[in-house]
Parts: C-alpha cells; structure tokens; sequence
C-alpha cells in the first residue's frame, strides 16, 4: 500500500488508528441497562423460580397472617357457631313436668323464697290437681331445667311458679298476690278448665 493509499485510509477511520480502535470498541452499559440484561438473563435461566407478586407473595403461596412481625401458619376458615338447641332429654322432662299438673312449683329445698311459695301455695289453699314440686338442687337434670326456663321464661331465679306453662313470678309475687286476695283468680285464669278447684283453707280456731 502506498503512502497516498495510507493516508486516505487514515482520513476514513477518523484521522488515525486510535481512532479507528475507539470506534470497534465496546460502549459501556448504563447501571440501569445492566439491570434489565440481568433480569432478562434469570428470566432464561431459571424459568421455573417463582416470581415475587405485587403484594410480596409468591405466586401460589398460601396466604399468612403477620403477628408483631411473626407469620403464623395459615388459619384455617372459621366455622359459624352451631345453634344452641334444647337437648332433648331435658326439653323431654320438662315436658313431662307440666303434664303433671297445671301449677308447677320449681324450687330450691333450701332457699327460703322457695319455702315461702310452697307454704302458701300448699298449706293457705285447696288447689285441686294440687301443685307439683320439683326442687331443682336435687334433681339430676336440675341445672340443665333451670337454664331451659331462664330462656322460656324469663325467669331464672327460684322459685319459679307456673299456671300452665306461664311464669306468675316468685316468692315475693305469690306473697303479694296472696295478700291481695287476687292469687285464687289469677291462678284459676291462667288455669282455665285444668284447675278444677281453688279456695282458701278455713283457719282452725283455738
């Protein structure tokens, strides 16, 4: 090659072969570009590494609950609480108790409210079918009655007295409709044709 050929050479690649090197070699990479070639290079060598989702999970993960920074395993979904139903052997009883009579005392053998019901109801009166007693502290399903009738009635203190399956209230209630002279008409309207017969006992005289 001669000298004119040279030159010529030299004016095409710049001016000279620093020049021409420059321009061969290769441009660096941005910090940003050399990001993006990474993650494109993981995408290709591992294809099957799950990907972080948008909310910090992996894709498929169950989800956990955080506690003060703990995760717990994941709970299990809550269940709706089962209806609270009679059981049946007390519901059963109870009804065998009211059949027993139309008055129904539910007392205590030691509560004094209770004995003061009880003397009034069976040693003023003459009540015809008589009342039945049932002293729930010794019967075997007593307190499994006493909430049965907290919830029927209202009522769950004793004594609990009942005309046909309604609540005419306790110790201090038959008291004062006793006092009254208004228990013998209260007792026979709620009784209707089951009560036969109510009337006070004659006092003995001395």
């Amino acid at each position: 090659m001669d000298a004119k050929a040279a030159r010529r050479l030299r004016e095409m690649s710049g001016g000279d072969d620093e020049g021409l090197f420059k321009k061969l070699r290769t441009t660096k990479l941005a910090p940003e570009d050399k990001q993006a070639i990474a993650v494109e290079r993981q995408k290709y060598e591992s294809p099957l590494k799950m990907v972080p989702s948008a909310d910090g999970e992996q894709a498929g993960t169950t989800h956990e609950r955080s506690v003060a920074g703990r995760k717990k395993m994941p709970s299990a979904p809550s269940l709706s609480p089962p209806e609270n139903k009679e059981d049946p052997e007390v519901e059963e009883e109870l009804n065998a108790i009211l059949k027993r009579s139309p008055i129904i005392i539910f007392s205590k053998s030691y509560c004094p409210y209770s004995q003061k019901a009880k003397s009034i109801l069976l040693d003023e009166y003459t009540i015809v079918p008589a009342p039945f007693v049932v002293e729930l502290d010794m019967h075997p399903l007593g307190t499994q009655l006493q909430d049965v009738l907290a919830g029927n009635t209202g009522r769950r203190t004793v004594p609990n007295i009942l005309v046909n399956g309604r609540t005419i209230g306790g110790g201090d209630d038959i008291e004062a409709l006793h006092q009254k002279g208004e228990l013998a008409a209260k007792v026979k309207t709620l009784g209707g044709k089951r009560v036969m017969q109510i009337t006070m006992k004659e006092k003995k005289s001395l």
